[in-house]
């Protein structure tokens, strides 16, 4: 029933009186709360029939007209009057109407507020509604607004406290929905505002009276102080409270200047800070709140100088802390001097990376920072593997072994090398000219090293030959003609210089799509190690030659027909019931066009030039690592697009790998890269950076020569057609100037080319799923405010088994849902090793007040995960039951909870 409603009730009930007495009710209304409203009440428009026969009249300065009206106008005593008194009362000597108060009374009074908290929750207890009663008379002035009302009458209940009446009137005044009053709400939403420059919501609280009320519930839940230098007395504002905060974080909140770290004392110095820990975990981990936290920190970390403080810090204790973003911008600054310096193992680099990344450390969404540890992760990668690889060349004992150690650890060293260059790059703020120098002469050394091993090797080799190592020469034989005798169809993807370091990243990249498997293998090329000759090598033939009758021994023939070029491919391909496409123009196919075109043949090889289109001209040679990673995208939306048309069996390869450096080369290398020697001979039909075709060449120290016969080609040998390369990785003076992207040569990455097998599965048993974990629970009983719980993750993460990270937190029930009695602290499982002992680890949580009273009761341990794309928690099955055994009750409990 509305406000009006219920006044109408009242009237009606005392004019419902026997005799005289129901006849004349005065009203007295000394504010004019009803001045409005009252000739609507009563007569013949009034909404209550009861009153449809009463007259009003109301009092001005005419007491005896108001008399007469009633007792001395002809029938006037057979009518129902209400005298409406808009004064205050008078003295007795002055009342004219004294008598009548007496003989009609009591004095008719309506109280809006008692009407209002009668109507905004009917069935409420009296004794809840006189406690409210008393709150809305301390504070008038909220009630006078109708839709204030009718927001806080949709948030209350039966059973709120005083404490919960007034937490719903700040609720309301910050607009805040869905019945969200406690203290972490109401904090969320004024340091939203503060960080937008907007004080309206602790302006609206303070000018409705609840600013003391709000004060003492932050002081009694989270513990807040005012700084000293404020002075006795001082009014806090939301600025204090944010200093306060970020100092309080800053120390982990422990109490300021605290030497109970580690000590017996440290529980209860962080018991004192429980609530507003929890709180500071909610807000980071809420997407909504990023960008105010963001700015607050920006804030504070100007007004307390953190950008001087932090550089004053060693890296250790850095890592422990977080909070600023001047803080890993120092840290970040400080890892790359360490890397520059070698005073940092790699080991304790991810670890400290590792930690920034989870949880809190990190700054969610800042790209930048992101990108400054990929670069630290990346450098020290490098170091590492460039000083494993090393090692390793010692164990180099054969053409064949050399070619395997390559394939199983060597191309690692290129691998990291070309994330080092992309993070690099990508992390432009973070300059580090000094290491990049480093990283890039260690690079170079490694190669020249890597160069030297193998060229012992190749020296030995009477023909390019390398025992139980696949040749490219045979792939069709051996890999597609099989699979076509027993009636599968296939698609052979050719990817121009797909090294291959970079095949091992799509081949994870695709273990970790829903449905797909891969195994890659390897292969070593022809020699020259050059497009035309290696792309011949993989199709269907006998024989492989030169062709002497284009462009100087340049282009390639299989079974004497030219492989030049996609149409010629497929007509070659067409014995086999083959066909040869353009990578882009299946991607540009609709889902059944490329079904159709699978169906329209047995094997299907589609080309795919992104990385050698890149790396072969100078103008863009300095993005080929950037063609790299635009490759494995292409390759694998490639993969999709052919398996929508009903391919499962796809093999990805290349006619052959490349050297690279990022760096330009300096004067030193200019000068050490160029061959001491030019080929000699009769005739030089081609002379490349990494490779010479000739007649009849002149053999020399600094190169390797094979004729065309040791080279399984098919050339007569009365022609005299030779192939030289440098020694290792040295670069040809052929006219041109010194190239960063070459191949053609028999150094290890030009000549381990990549057999990726890759199968589409028709069932998910395949699919890729979260990685497994267990909650090593090592006590039922809780007796303090702090619990560390032990996890296990009880597999490696990589290929299908995908990292994740979990929100772990205690929780009790209660008749209208469970509640958080701790904070919510994210729980990572990302761990690679294979060793069980190395992927433990823990979560350590923090009661808050609301714990109390669960106190002799069961609390859970419950595990939340927020889905892909949605800020949701999802609840996880796992769980572990505590019986909470504390020995006092803290008397924060209950408020604004």
């Amino acid at each position: 029933m509305s406000e009006m409603g219920q006044v109408e009730r009242l009237l009606a009930a005392r004019f419902a009186q026997p005799g005289e007495r129901g006849r004349i009710v005065l009203w007295r209304d000394a504010t004019h709360e009803y001045a409005d409203d009252v000739e609507s009440m009563v007569g013949e428009g009034s909404a209550n029939p009861a009153l449809r026969d009463v007259t009003l009249l109301t009092l001005a300065n005419d007491p005896f007209t108001v008399r007469y009206r009633m007792f001395g106008d002809g029938d006037a005593r057979s009518h129902k009057f209400l005298v409406y008194m808009p004064q205050p009362e008078p003295a007795l000597a002055d009342d004219w109407l004294l008598d009548l108060e007496l003989a009609y009374g009591p004095v008719f009074s309506a109280d809006k507020l008692t009407m209002i908290a009668t109507e905004i929750l009917p069935d409420a207890p009296a004794d809840v509604k006189a406690t409210w009663l008393e709150v809305m008379r301390r504070h008038p002035d909220f009630f006078k607004n109708a839709q204030r009302v009718d927001r806080l009458a949709a948030q209350l209940t039966n059973r709120d406290t005083e404490q919960d009446f007034m937490a719903k009137m700040v609720a309301v005044l910050l607009g805040l929905k869905d019945g969200n009053h406690r203290l972490q709400d109401i904090w969320a939403r004024l340091l939203t505002q503060y960080a937008a420059g907007k004080d309206d919501g602790i302006a609206q609280i303070e000018r409705f009276g609840l600013g003391d009320f709000h004060w003492s519930g932050t002081r009694q839940i989270y513990h807040f102080e005012l700084d000293r230098s404020a002075g006795p007395g001082a009014t806090p504002t939301v600025k204090d409270f944010v200093l306060w905060l970020y100092r309080l974080a800053w120390n982990d909140f422990m109490p300021e200047g605290s030497q109970s770290h580690g000590g017996p004392n440290e529980r209860d110095d962080a018991a004192a800070y429980a609530n507003i820990k929890r709180d500071w975990g909610m807000w980071h981990s809420d997407i909504t709140m990023r960008g105010t936290l963001r700015t607050l920190s920006e804030g504070v970390s100007q007004t307390l100088g953190m950008a001087r403080v932090v550089q004053g810090m060693e890296v250790h204790d850095l890592a422990q802390r977080d909070v600023y973003e001047d803080l890993d911008e120092a840290l970040i600054g400080k890892l790359l001097h360490e890397l520059e310096g070698g005073s940092i193992s790699d080991d304790a680099v991810r670890d400290i990376v590792a930690e920034r990344r989870r949880g809190e450390k990190l700054w969610p969404g800042d790209e930048r920072l992101r990108q400054g540890y990929d670069y630290v992760t990346a450098a020290s990668a490098l170091q590492a593997t460039l000083r494993n690889c090393t090692k390793l060349l010692d164990t180099m004992e054969s053409p064949s072994q050399g070619m395997e150690l390559y394939a199983s650890e060597l191309y690692k060293a290129d691998q990291a090398y070309r994330h080092y260059v992309m993070a690099r790059k990508q992390a432009e703020s973070f300059d580090a000219p000094g290491l990049d120098r480093m990283m890039q002469g260690a690079y170079a050394a490694y190669q020249s090293a890597l160069g030297a091993a193998w060229q012992q090797h190749v020296d030995t080799l009477a023909a390019w030959h390398f025992d139980g190592v696949d040749a490219q020469a045979g792939f069709f034989d051996r890999e597609v003609a099989p699979r076509l005798e027993s009636g599968k169809k296939l698609i052979v993807i050719i990817s121009d210089a797909l090294r291959y370091e970079v095949a091992q990243e799509l081949a994870q990249r695709m273990e970790e799509e829903n449905r797909y498997t891969t195994s890659l293998g390897m292969q070593y090329s022809v020699l020259p190690s050059y497009t035309q000759l290696g792309m011949a090598a993989l199709l269907p033939h006998k024989q492989l030659a030169l062709d002497p009758e284009r462009d100087g021994y340049y282009y390639a023939l299989v079974d004497g027909k030219s492989a030049t070029g996609t149409e010629n491919r497929s007509r070659i391909l067409g014995a086999v019931n083959g066909k040869a496409v353009k990578a882009q123009d299946v991607l540009s196919m609709t889902g059944d066009e490329a079904k159709e075109l699978f169906k329209s043949c047995d094997v299907l090889y589609v080309y795919h030039n992104t990385i050698d289109s890149t790396g072969d001209e100078t103008a863009s040679e300095g993005n080929t690592f950037e063609a790299c990673g635009n490759a494995v995208r292409e390759l694998i939306a490639l993969v999709k697009k052919l398996a929508s048309g009903n391919a499962t069996n796809f093999i990805v390869t290349a006619d052959h790998g490349f050297l690279y450096q990022d760096a330009p080369f300096d004067a030193t290398q200019s000068q050490t890269q160029w061959l001491s020697e030019k080929p000699q001979g009769e005739a030089l039909y081609q002379t490349k950076n990494r490779f010479c075709i000739g007649r009849n060449l002149a053999p020399a120290r600094a190169l390797t020569t094979f004729t065309t016969q040791q080279l399984g080609l098919a050339n007569p040998a009365s022609d005299g057609i030779m192939v030289q390369v440098p020694n290792a990785h040295k670069q040809l003076r052929s006219g041109g100037q010194l190239k960063r992207y070459v191949h053609g040569g028999a150094a290890l990455p030009e000549i381990v080319v990549p057999v990726l097998h890759i199968n589409k599965g028709r069932s998910a048993a395949g699919d890729a799923r979260d990685v497994a974990f267990d909650i090593l629970q090592r006590t039922d009983r809780l007796s303090s405010r702090q619990l560390t719980v032990e996890f296990y993750q009880k597999e490696p993460v990589g290929g299908k088994v995908r990292p994740r990270t979990v929100l772990a937190g205690l929780w009790g029930s209660t008749a209208s849902g469970d509640k958080l009695i701790t904070n919510e602290t994210p729980v990572a499982f990302d761990m690679t090793g294979e060793q069980p002992s190395l992927r433990h680890t823990t979560a350590t949580l923090m009661l808050t007040s609301e714990a109390d009273r669960f106190n002799g009761s069961t609390v859970e341990l419950h595990l939340r995960q927020v889905a892909s794309g949605s800020s949701t928690p999802i609840p996880l099955e796992q769980k572990a039951l505590y019986r909470l055994e504390l020995p006092m009750l803290d008397d924060n409990a209950g408020f604004f909870d």
